[in-house]
Parts: C-alpha cells; sequence; structure tokens
C-alpha cells in the first residue's frame, strides 16, 4: 500500500484533480480522503469537494429508490437495490441504526465501511420515512462528520509512518 502511495505521489500529485474524480468514484470518500491526505494535498480544498460530492449523490439515490422507470438497465439497478434493500432489513447493524432513527442516519453515513455511506444513510432515511427538508441535513452533517473522522484517521497513518520509517 505505501508503495502505492509513494508511486502516485512521486508520478502524479501534481495532477491530483485529474485521478481524484476516478478515486471518488471507485472508492468513495475514504479512498479520496485518505488517498489525498497522504499525498500531502491541502485538505482545505479536498474536503469541501467531497462534501459537496456526497451532497449531490442525494437527490439522485432519492430519485433512484423513487422512481424507477420501466428500461432493462432500471430494471437491473432497482433488481439490486431492491436486494441490498432487504440484505439490510435483515442485517443487525441496520436494524440497530433504525432503532436509533435520525441519529442513525447520521451514523451510518459517516461510517467509512462498506456498505454505509451516502447510498445506505439516503435508504434509511427513506426506511424511516424521514421528509426529505429533515434528511438532507443530516446526510450532510454525516458526511461532515465522516470527512472528520477520516481525516483523524489519515492523521494516525501519517504519524505511524513517521515513527516506523524513522526508526
Amino acid at each position: 500500500m505505501y508503495d502505492i502511495v509513494l508511486f502516485l505521489k512521486n508520478n502524479l500529485a501534481d495532477h491530483f484533480v485529474i485521478y481524484f474524480l476516478p478515486l471518488y468514484l471507485l472508492g468513495g470518500r475514504t479512498v479520496a480522503v485518505l488517498s489525498a491526505q497522504l499525498l500531502g494535498v491541502k485538505l482545505g480544498f479536498i474536503l469541501p469537494v467531497v462534501i459537496v460530492l456526497d451532497t449531490l449523490q442525494i437527490p439522485f439515490f432519492y430519485h433512484l429508490y423513487g422512481t424507477i422507470s420501466d428500461r432493462l438497465i432500471m430494471r437491473r439497478v432497482h433488481e439490486r437495490t431492491a436486494r441490498k434493500e432487504k440484505r439490510l432489513r435483515h442485517s443487525r447493524f441496520f436494524r440497530w441504526m433504525q432503532v436509533m432513527g435520525m441519529p442513525g442516519v447520521v451514523a451510518i453515513t459517516m461510517i467509512p465501511m462498506k456498505g454505509c455511506g451516502m447510498w445506505s444513510g439516503v435508504l434509511l432515511a427513506k426506511l424511516l420515512s424521514l421528509p426529505k427538508q429533515n434528511s438532507y441535513p443530516l446526510l450532510i452533517l454525516g458526511s461532515i462528520l465522516g470527512c472528520i473522522f477520516l481525516v483523524g484517521i489519515g492523521e494516525v497513518i501519517l504519524q505511524l509512518k513517521d515513527i516506523l520509517v524513522d526508526d
């Protein structure tokens, strides 16, 4: 992992903006924030961009969950969404988040794990029947807290690297 980051830093750090979007799209908030931090990109630039990209996903996911057309591609997406919804409804973690209610929407949105994030946060808000005017601020807050959490993880990784490499 360190070798990959070192390669990126040496060869692509000047062009981080070019490959930032593919990193975000493929790896999500976690990969985007941590790679930016490990490459030394200013977080004052990256964090607002990640939060805006997360926020732009919210209406897309609401639309996806709410109105799916009859096109073949959309039916497949709907089937995948239905399978994910069914799997999430039966997981203990998701039930615990439902019991938490509105704080659960923030919590599931901010957790940097596979299966969490904006997709699951919108799904939980929809399952809890939260109005959009209530769920949007919760989802954005989850994104902000998730970014702050990832910055903390990145700082720990950087400090561990300094301790292990210098010794």
